[in-house]
């Protein structure tokens, strides 16, 4: 079984231990750590403890966040609806393909929850895609960049896995998939 010092050891060796605000792993080995907001070269030290952190015996779950900054209360008085969330996700461009994550057919399921909180199902292209990390990020970002959204879930499952029947009729015809 995992620990958190076997977590720890790790996490230090590729994050500066200033930006590490927290590391948990429950008794299933599920583990999640926290980092500064400013934690420096944050996409390559994403990848790094999740490939890192994956190579653990014992491990389960791997959840690295990054400390949330706390808003005023703008956006109070925004009315959210799921498709502007819809919309706001279509600026998350897969750098390997070029098509958004929506147009893609990589969202699963969006929710709205009550308390602004939006909660997204989504998956990869494939299960070692080497930009999950960047696109999970970047999904989280453009969903707390909408006025009003109180938090972010992302689960990420590749059940079922991903296919091109997936793509939207429009990029179909654009990539020549008919």
């Amino acid at each position: 079984m995992v620990t958190k010092e076997d977590v720890e050891k790790v996490v230090k060796g590729i994050v500066d231990e200033k930006f590490i605000k927290s590391i948990e792993v429950d008794e299933r080995g599920n583990v999640t750590v926290t980092l500064a907001r400013d934690t420096p070269d944050i996409d390559n030290v994403l990848i790094k403890l999740h490939s890192e952190i994956g190579k653990l015996e014992g491990v389960g779950l791997i959840t690295i966040n990054r400390e949330r900054e706390e808003k005023a209360s703008e956006g109070e008085n925004v009315q959210l609806t799921e498709e502007m969330i819809w919309e706001k996700l279509k600026e998350v461009i897969d750098p390997e393909i070029g098509i958004d994550v929506v147009n893609l057919g990589l969202i699963y399921e969006l929710k709205l929850r009550p308390d602004n909180t939006v909660y997204v199902k989504m998956t990869m292209t494939t299960p070692g895609c080497p930009m999950t990390m960047w696109i999970l990020r970047a999904v989280e970002d453009k969903i707390l960049e909408i006025p009003g959204v109180k938090d972010a879930e992302i689960e990420l499952t590749f059940d079922p896995p991903w296919t091109p029947d997936r793509v939207s009729e429009e990029y179909k015809k654009k990539l020549g998939l008919y």
